[in-house]
């Protein structure tokens, strides 16, 4: 009975513990349970690994995700186990998501899209099938793509806007090496954006030669979200390195496009459901913003950083706004538009290579890369 906010987005998040079992069981399958009625306003349902020892004061309590009063335990879920999207089915695996015994707790998170939902409430959810004959091997979940974030920036008024996200071959060969040398064998790929994006491609590159497509979709449509199964499994070696490419579509918008959590900003990631599982959650990057911000003549801004977004000192034009104000001042024309799409996918790019419960490989620094 969770009542529904009246605003466009709104991320719902909840712990729950896990069943005691006394052997390793496999989860199976996993099926979304939407209130009907609702199939219009859950946009998304996404389960989360939490740490293990978590206080169960917070179990089987709710809260707006992302908020400032947000328990601290739910930082600790992090781990992608499984995630559902609009348009999806459910998902039924040859062998196992992850194991319930020594995973305490669980999160799961719901998003709701509405502009006209007051006085609504949800009870969606999924429901978990799981069994004592386990699998030969525990499968994972892998993100890639462009790390939410502002500084992913998509100008008004551009018909074809691609951005990409690299999962560097620096993360996956210290990841892969360490975990497992002979690499990982993707079966289903999950695409997601939100309602700019046109198209998505998910790239597959080794020795610096890109291979078959892991997977794509150029009529993208936000309402019809699903995994795309690969005919044949696909082996990410150490070393490879997998580029997320997205295009967007913002000619109706007058203002930046940003990256974040609302369906009104943008995202650029690919899921890979892959096998076996390894201590690798994140693969993922985003362009520093400094030269972004060089773009529109930006000089100077205060330090050390107080605010957030932070404040722009020079040049006087831009003196004591925000970035996203200054961006946002900025006069972009299609012209001014597709120089910056080809300048911030030149510029270097900051690495996210994340282990499971918020560790980082050592892959964490400011790197260069160009668009293949």
């Amino acid at each position: 009975q969770i009542p529904i906010p009246y605003k466009d987005t709104t991320y719902w998040c909840q712990m729950f513990k896990m069943p005691k079992l006394d052997k390793k069981h496999h989860v199976i399958k996993i099926e979304p349970l939407i209130q009907k009625g609702n199939e219009n306003l859950v946009h998304h349902i996404v389960l989360y690994e939490c740490a293990k020892d978590c206080n169960d004061t917070v179990l089987d309590y709710g809260h707006e995700c992302y908020h400032p009063n947000m328990p601290d335990a739910f930082h600790t879920c992090e781990m992608v186990v499984f995630a559902w999207a609009v348009g999806g089915e459910v998902g039924t695996f040859t062998l196992s998501m992850f194991s319930p015994v020594g995973y305490v707790d669980v999160m799961i998170l719901v998003l709701c899209h509405s502009f006209s939902s007051a006085g609504l409430t949800d009870n969606s959810g999924i429901r978990l099938y799981y069994t004592p004959h386990v699998r030969k091997y525990d499968a994972g979940v892998l993100e890639t793509g462009i790390w939410v974030s502002l500084y992913h920036m998509i100008p008004p008024g551009m018909s074809a806007f691609r951005s990409e996200g690299h999962c560097t071959m620096e993360c996956l060969e210290e990841a892969l090496s360490s975990e497992s040398p002979e690499g990982i064998r993707v079966f289903a790929v999950l695409l997601h954006a939100h309602l700019a994006g046109q198209a998505i491609w998910a790239r597959h590159y080794r020795n610096g030669k890109e291979q078959k497509l892991l997977a794509y979709d150029t009529e993208y449509d936000f309402n019809f979200q699903e995994y795309k199964y690969l005919e044949e499994e696909r082996t990410i070696f150490p070393g490879d390195s997998l580029i997320t490419q997205c295009q967007y579509n913002t000619t109706g918008r007058k203002t930046m496009t940003w990256g974040g959590l609302s369906t009104k900003d943008e995202m650029c990631l690919s899921f890979l459901l892959y096998y076996p599982k390894i201590n690798l959650a994140r693969c993922e990057s985003i362009p520093e913003i400094k030269q972004q911000l060089e773009f529109i003549g930006v000089k100077e801004i205060y330090m050390p950083v107080t605010s957030w977004p932070f404040i722009i000192k020079s040049p006087k034009k831009y003196n004591n706004l925000s970035f996203t104000e200054a961006m946002n001042t900025y006069v972009w024309s299609r012209r001014k538009g597709n120089s910056f799409n080809q300048r911030v996918r030149q510029i270097p790019m900051n690495v996210r290579c994340s282990k499971h419960e918020s560790y980082e490989w050592s892959v964490v620094n400011y790197l260069r890369f160009y668009s293949f």
